[in-house]
């Protein structure tokens, strides 16, 4: 029975670390200090591998340092007057028994990290991919002394605005987006009511698409570097008219009498839904430009909404209900 157990022990083992492998790294994080001082951070794999040296190399230089194993699971290293500068540069870092790691960065987006303006601090973060991979990205934190080994405090905000053809805002679009080009996160974002889809994310190289929700085809995709506590904010158009932007999963018609409304006559529209709506919904005036004009609850089946005074022109009524779009009717304002 103990021989069983044992074994069962040991299958257990074997299969979480085959499921989790151990990815290593050298380079922890790095900053550079006055008079141009490069600072690097070595990694926690030094303490566990005992590693006693470590050689830096860059475009000028070949610097072969002594580490002394210790209690410190982290080593810092310093390159005086060092050839790289915050706006440009790259280095490797080679030690026996691991892998070289190499860093670079600058304006183009084939570097790892955009350049580091003032006390920036680079880190290699360590997360999963969509493909379940252990992965390295490189972030930036204002300063080394408010980031750690592996930790980022800092956050950049992604918001994406999503319209259709006629400059109205699409609800329920699906926005992907992934890090430091690896894999493809299945954590799509989704917009909201006034078409507009945010989420909170590290300062690093980041990519993201979004795609037609009536054919699933891509319709933007870009990728660009973010700064920490920077506000990144895109539009989007949707190659859909107004009658597609209510998405597929749309299960009533959106009815308003009259679709032709004269102001000098009356200002009140009878609106009908098809389907019973459970949760916050709500009627939203738009006009052509896709601007916000007028909203107003909708509790019941139908409902009269008494409209603000429009000048001529052609106006859209969408049903919203907890941020989803339910259906959109046009509405034409003559004197």
């Amino acid at each position: 029975m103990k021989r069983l157990v044992l074994l069962c022990v040991l299958f257990t083992a074997i299969s979480f670390a085959g499921a989790n492998p151990i990815v290593e790294n050298l380079i922890s994080r790095f900053w550079f200090e006055e008079d141009n001082v490069l600072k690097i951070e070595l990694s926690r794999f030094f303490h566990y591998y005992n590693i006693e040296t470590v050689t830096y190399l860059d475009a000028e230089d070949s610097l072969t340092f002594v580490i002394t194993p210790d209690s410190l699971e982290f080593h810092l290293i310093q390159i005086p007057e060092s050839c790289n500068t915050p706006a440009q540069g790259y280095f490797t870092l080679r030690a026996a028994e691991l892998t070289d790691d190499t860093v670079h960065w600058g304006e183009g987006l084939e570097n790892d990290l955009s350049p580091l303006y003032d006390t920036q601090c680079a880190i290699q973060m360590l997360y999963d991919n969509f493909n379940g991979d252990n992965v390295y990205g490189w972030a930036k934190d204002i300063s080394p002394s408010v980031c750690s080994s592996q930790y980022c405090s800092a956050r950049f905000t992604l918001q994406v605005i999503c319209t259709d053809l006629s400059g109205l805002p699409v609800a329920g679009v699906s926005v992907f987006h992934s890090q430091s080009g690896w894999g493809e996160f299945n954590n799509p974002i989704i917009t909201n009511a006034e078409g507009i889809a945010t989420d909170d994310l590290w300062p690093m190289k980041t990519r993201f698409w979004v795609k037609n929700p009536l054919n699933d085809e891509t319709v933007f995709d870009t990728l660009f570097f973010a700064e920490p506590s920077e506000l990144k904010t895109f539009s989007v158009q949707l190659p859909i008219s107004v009658e597609d932007s209510v998405l597929p999963s749309a299960t009533g018609k959106l009815i308003i009498n009259p679709s032709v409304l004269n102001m000098n006559s009356g200002k009140a529209l009878h609106i009908v839904y098809g389907q019973k709506i459970s949760g916050k919904a709500e009627l939203i005036l738009y006009d052509l430009k896709g601007r916000k004009l007028a909203a107003t609850k909708y509790t019941k089946k139908e409902v009269d909404w008494l409209l603000p005074k429009l000048a001529n022109g052609i106006y859209f009524v969408r049903l919203t209900n907890d941020g989803k779009a339910l259906g959109t009717a046009k509405l034409i304002v003559i004197k």
